[in-house]
């Protein structure tokens, strides 16, 4: 059998075929009497020699292997890629908008630190943040169900700036008592979880709050459901609340290389022009683009069904920049041949004129669900089951259906202590039904804690 590099490819020597060779060897060296089992000195110094080499051979073979996408690994592959400028995705942070309160003026340095509750992930802030505004006395609070409207006096805060109740009123009602998105200056109206411990009347102070942009301190998809950012690791005099409104958007693990081969096959088909393979392969390319795919009209006459005109094509690109995904737009289409979607900018070719370049983001879907769990002592907590159901949705594709059963319910199923489930999903609030989420190729189903309720029975 031969050995190295053959016309067949790289085949290395193993152990045994190493090992019958060097008692070979030691034979016609030492005598052919000589006794070579693994309990003796010559059999002993065999199986070192042996090892040795078995290591020589592998190495040989990883190197042969690092030269080819299908066999290479890690930085060798990545190499690999750069030879037509495709890169591995790198690992990205989680971040979110995150509104600090407490005493007016209070300076938060960049760098301060907050938890996530319960889970201690810790996200930091990207820029120092002053606490603005003053505490201001609210009046005539009116109860109705959970809803509590309050009346606020000349409290002169703009439209759209988010205050806090403080903490007492917390303690008082036993409930949720943020305040967001203030429209009317001189009312608001806040949610409580529980039964007030006294009438809803009575005067209360709120809060300043200023938001300021956070990031996560790991690599990866660190989660922070919305109103979960609230424990404060930094200690700061005067900072005194933190919170997020919304959910993180969250990070990326770096791509694997199974991932990168797939991803760099379909590129590699953007190394042509004009064709739709050769457009979506260029805007794989693109950093930070996730997902493609190009739609065309090739009649003469404009599509009634998707508005696209005639001899025109349409990108539909999750993630990158804009402008970037312009530029790749108009390097790969046809002359003569337009573009089209709803984002649209300006492309300067080489003689200095100007094109328009359009392209489309896929339009949202917001998805409401509430999931009812019969459950016993084994169960962790809803936690767990709105963590599993979030990393669905993200898990979605363009144009990909929400399918409830098994899909959708798969992904809590093994979650222990559930002992019955019923499930509402709909695309607005207060869902009756759990059917099927139907969403078009244009589309992208859309999770979000704020539109998602766990309770236990």
């Amino acid at each position: 059998m031969s050995f190295g590099l053959t016309s067949l490819g790289f085949t290395a020597k193993r152990l045994a075929d190493i090992t019958a060779e060097l008692d070979t060897a030691f034979r016609t060296a030492f005598g052919a009497g000589i006794k070579t089992t693994p309990d003796t000195a010559f059999g002993k110094l065999i199986g070192v020699l042996a090892d040795r080499e078995v290591s020589i051979w592998e190495l040989l073979e990883a190197v042969y292997n690092s030269q080819y996408p299908n066999t290479a690994s890690g930085i060798s592959l990545a190499r690999i890629g750069e030879i037509t400028a495709i890169s591995p995705n790198p690992a990205t942070k989680s971040a979110a908008i995150l509104y600090v309160g407490g005493t007016n003026l209070t300076a938060i340095p960049v760098g301060s630190l907050v938890a996530v509750q319960d889970a201690g992930d810790q996200f930091e802030t990207l820029a120092g943040a002053t606490i603005a505004g003053s505490q201001k006395s609210v009046v005539s609070l009116t109860r109705s169900g959970a809803t509590v409207t309050a009346n606020v006096v000349a409290h002169g805060l703009t439209a759209g700036r988010r205050i806090w109740i403080d903490d007492a009123v917390e303690a008082e009602y036993n409930g949720l008592v943020q305040v967001t998105n203030v429209v009317d200056p001189n009312n608001f109206e806040y949610t409580i979880t529980g039964t007030p411990t006294s009438p809803a009347t009575g005067t209360i102070t709120a809060l300043p709050a200023t938001a300021v942009n956070v990031q996560a301190i790991e690599t990866g998809p660190i989660q922070a459901l919305s109103g979960t950012l609230t424990e404060i690791v930094s200690s700061v005099p005067g900072w005194t609340r933190a919170e997020n409104e919304t959910d993180a958007t969250k990070g990326e693990d770096a791509e694997t290389d199974a991932e990168f081969r797939t991803r760099r096959i379909a590129a590699l088909q953007g190394l042509g022009a004009a064709t739709l393979n050769a457009i979506r392969g260029a805007l794989l390319t693109v950093d930070g683009v996730s997902t493609a795919k190009v739609f065309e009209n090739v009649e003469a006459v404009t599509d009634p069904a998707t508005g696209r005109p005639g001899h025109s094509f349409e990108a539909l690109v999750l993630g990158g920049v804009d402008q970037t995904i312009l530029n790749s737009l108009f390097d790969k289409k046809s002359a003569g041949i337009q573009t089209y979607g709803t984002t649209s900018g300006t492309v300067t070719d080489s003689q200095g004129n100007d094109h328009t370049v359009s392209f489309s983001r896929p339009a949202s879907v917001s998805i409401w669900i509430e999931i009812d769990l019969t459950v016993n002592a084994d169960f962790p907590g809803v936690l767990e089951v709105e963590s599993r159901v979030l990393a669905f949705g993200d898990a979605l594709d363009i144009g990909e259906d929400v399918i409830v059963y098994p899909a959708l319910i798969g992904s809590f199923d093994d979650v222990p202590g559930i002992t019955d489930v019923a499930i509402r999903i709909g695309t607005a609030a207060s869902p009756t039904l759990d059917d099927n989420i139907i969403i078009t190729e244009t589309q992208l189903a859309d999770f979000d804690s704020a539109r998602l309720t766990v309770i236990t029975v």
